[in-house]
């Protein structure tokens, strides 16, 4: 398969992950009749990144592992890429030291894209461990972003290294200004995680208001991915900070839809 069309099909997958699903299901089951390993290695990756945009990690960390055992099987090499998908999957499980084992292996790898999202994941996991000088060196070993979805990870980790720091303002403008990019590449996930940050860092410097809009915002999106658990923890968080009538009503709102 052509690069210019797999980036194709992948778009669609971030943005109609549940048609994709099936699309690469089919396309990875006559990969396996030919055993085309080439096709059933590429096939599997996407199949693994759609189940990641259902909010399926841990379908798509069986995905992903199944393809590479297979293609470690037939004696080939798996690519970084596949790779960084199993380490994306485990770090959504929870798994956080087996992601950034498998993280840290592809940095600096051949391929900028994937090293620029390894260091992305390691700055995610350093950031869950309270460690803030793994996440400055996270954000160090990124490149120079060339793609707005780079821009995206650059900003967020700049993000979370000034709300760490207590940086309040440029917290929130960075959070923000990560949420707006991953908006313009649909990554509605990154999007409700960004606005997550900036209400943590508008609450942090006191704008009680502003946090309580925010939450409500990424609650509302991750609500809307089927992401329930996020959806509960910023629509609470918003809940408790919310003084007006109002806006009080639109979060409990979205809470009693979420208990349907």
């Amino acid at each position: 398969m052509q690069q210019a069309g797999r980036a194709g099909i992948l778009a669609l997958s971030l943005e109609h992950p549940d048609q994709a699903v099936d699309q690469f299901q089919a396309a990875l089951s006559r990969a396996e009749l030919r055993d085309d390993i080439a096709a059933i290695a590429d096939y599997g990756y996407d199949l693994a990144v759609a189940e990641l945009a259902l909010n399926h990690p841990k379908v798509a960390l069986v995905a992903a592992r199944t393809v590479i055992a297979e293609v470690r099987r037939r004696g080939s090499n798996v690519s970084t890429s596949l790779i960084l998908v199993e380490a994306t999957a485990l770090y959504r499980t929870g798994a956080l030291s087996e992601a950034d084992g498998l993280a840290a292996s592809i940095e600096g790898s051949g391929d900028p894209h994937v090293n620029f999202q390894a260091c992305f994941l390691r700055g995610l996991i350093a950031d869950k461990r309270s460690d803030i000088g793994g996440l400055q060196a996270a954000r160090r070993c990124m490149a120079k972003p060339t793609i707005v979805a780079e821009r995206a990870d650059a900003q967020e980790l700049s993000a979370l290294i000034s709300l760490r720091r207590r940086e309040s303002a440029p917290a929130e403008k960075e959070a923000e200004s990560a949420a707006d990019l991953r908006r313009q590449v649909r990554d509605y996930r990154g999007m409700a995680r960004a606005l997550a940050l900036a209400g943590e860092a508008a609450q942090q410097a006191g704008s009680t208001a502003t946090a309580s809009s925010l939450y409500l915002e990424a609650g509302r999106s991750a609500a809307a991915q089927g992401d329930r658990q996020s959806a509960r923890q910023w629509l609470h968080r918003a809940l408790s900070l919310a003084q007006d009538s109002e806006l009080r009503g639109e979060v409990q709102h979205e809470l009693s839809g979420l208990r349907q």
